[in-house]
């Protein structure tokens, strides 16, 4: 490999030129349209259940928790589909598609009659919105493997601060014109990130020479292939899950929670999107800064502090008796919070060969997914039984547990590329990468690309 060439670019990209931070800052403006929009609707969808389709409290939170449940289902299925096929046609095309659908789907909303048709909806938006989930192999392939956690951050914050802005401004417009019409107003943010998107993001995409058949079930295995045979990525896919299992499962329930520890109903949605503002605001500061750590001591070991620090501050969430309790709880526990994802990215970057990074993140998005299709069941099931506070035990427990798996099962690559490409060049006959002084098998490669550096 020519050492004067960095190994994390492709396509004659620089190695830490402009072209890949005006790709990231595109992708970021882009993404933060499209999981604002996803988000757009979460607090005043609690009280437009309540007041407009005549639901209970109760029979509310079962609801959100199927709204939030099944999509997830639809996602987990889909997700593999539009990774494999995203290594195929490029990234970029795969989101555009994604987002447009999804947006057509989300204006559909504004006829919906019955929380059936909210669902039916919502199942067909996670099928087609799934291919989002590829906008961060566009960015893992032309960033800098020594910036690859500050990227990684960096990107993470568009989807923090969409999803955590547009509850707040969602609920300011639902009050304004009311909840049918921002439906409408919703689908046209997603709109604006597609355009974004068609416009401003540079992809260097390769498509490959030989091009096998197409099929699900093809494309199911062929993304996981990655993941059976290597043990970094398994420990990663379960770490992914386990976290993301507590933290959607607090998801159908925090606006109700805003209204079962005293807020009025006519309050709930501006309250609960104080708390997102806020806390999506930290999140924005602290995820770079918490990735620029982890280039430097060692993802994994931020990977272990922020995700039992976050689990020992979201336990007591279920003691709180005050809206001001509740907002500084809140306040603790996303502070390392915020660190959890970037790290996780960057471990994946740099245990996988490029040309399998829609693939790699397709696989890791997947366990997302299938967490949020349990999460929110258990969620609202606690609500809906009137057992809301025990939410925040549930994942405050799981958070935890999902340190102490990262302890034993996560490994922590070298940071000297002398060593990766010489602990490729001596097993790449044999399959296999040195991460941290443990065999990982590689996902397997043609010939043409064995020797590269794969991280």
């Amino acid at each position: 490999m020519d050492e004067t060439k960095d190994p994390a670019t492709e396509g004659g990209a620089p190695s830490d030129g402009p072209h890949w931070r005006r790709t990231l800052y595109s992708l970021w403006l882009a993404m933060f349209f499209v999981f604002l929009e996803w988000t757009f609707a979460m607090t005043f969808v609690p009280v437009f259940l309540q007041e407009d389709l005549g639901l209970s409290f109760e029979q509310a939170q079962r609801w959100t928790g199927l709204f939030m449940a099944l999509p997830s289902v639809a996602m987990f299925v889909a997700t593999p589909l539009w990774g494999t096929y995203s290594d195929r046609i490029g990234r970029k095309p795969i989101v555009i598609i994604s987002v447009i659908f999804t947006s057509l789907l989300r204006a559909a909303w504004y006829w919906a009659d019955s929380p059936w048709t909210l669902l039916g909806l919502g199942i067909a938006a996670g099928v087609l919105g799934a291919g989002v989930t590829v906008g961060q192999a566009i960015i893992a392939s032309v960033a800098p493997r020594n910036r690859m956690g500050e990227a990684m951050g960096t990107l993470q914050t568009s989807m923090t601060v969409g999803f955590l802005i547009g509850p707040v401004v969602g609920q300011f417009v639902a009050g304004m014109i009311g909840p049918r019409p921002t439906f409408l107003i919703q689908a046209l943010f997603a709109v604006i990130g597609a355009t974004v998107v068609w416009l401003a993001v540079e992809e260097r995409f390769e498509r490959p020479e030989a091009v096998e058949g197409f099929s699900f079930a093809g494309a199911v295995t062929r993304d996981l292939r990655p993941l059976v045979g290597n043990r970094q990525l398994q420990a990663l896919w379960v770490m992914t899950f386990v976290v993301f299992l507590g933290f959607s499962s607090m998801w159908p329930i925090m606006t109700y929670f805003v209204q079962h520890i005293g807020v009025p109903l006519g309050r709930v949605a501006a309250y609960a999107s104080y708390v997102m503002l806020v806390t999506g605001s930290i999140m924005t500061l602290m995820a770079p800064l918490w990735g620029r750590i982890g280039d430097r001591v060692g993802h994994k070991r931020v990977l272990v502090g922020t995700s039992a620090a976050c689990g020992l501050a979201v336990i007591p969430h279920s003691l709180v008796q005050s809206y001001a309790q509740f907002f500084g709880l809140r306040v603790l526990a996303t502070m390392p919070g915020a660190g959890i994802h970037p790290s996780t990215s960057a471990l994946v970057a740099r245990t996988i060969p490029r040309s399998r990074y829609g693939g790699a993140y397709g696989v890791l998005a997947s366990a997302r997914a299938l967490a949020g299709s349990v999460g929110p069941l258990v969620g609202g099931g606690l609500g809906g039984f009137g057992l809301i506070r025990w939410v925040f035990v549930w994942t405050g427990l799981l958070t935890l547990l999902a340190s102490l798996w990262a302890v034993r099962a996560v490994k922590q690559p070298s940071d000297s590329s002398e060593e990766r490409s010489g602990a490729l060049a001596g097993d790449a006959a044999a399959g296999q990468l040195d991460v941290g002084g443990v065999d990982v098998h590689a996902d397997p490669e043609p010939p043409e690309l064995r020797g590269r550096d794969t991280g």
